[in-house]
């Protein structure tokens, strides 16, 4: 397993930020995703990495139409 912080430029409402874990949970590899009220634009991504790229989530971002950079890699 790898965890990945990703950094999103966009301010986010809860509700966005409920559908982006609820899709991102959705793909194979991804086994959790945390994210904080306190940090709306910190999201941390556990995942397989042998079933899922750090690029792949990412560009999960952009089919969001949201700005994303992968922090600490």
């Amino acid at each position: 397993m790898s965890d990945v912080t990703i950094h999103i430029d966009e301010t986010l409402d809860a509700s966005t930020i409920q559908s982006l874990q609820h899709d991102l949970s959705q793909l194979n590899g991804v086994e959790q995703i945390d994210a904080s009220a306190d940090h709306p634009h910190l999201m941390v991504v556990k995942y397989d990495q042998t079933a899922m790229s750090s690029d792949a989530l990412l560009n999960e971002f952009s089919e969001h139409g949201l700005h994303a950079e992968l922090i600490g890699l």
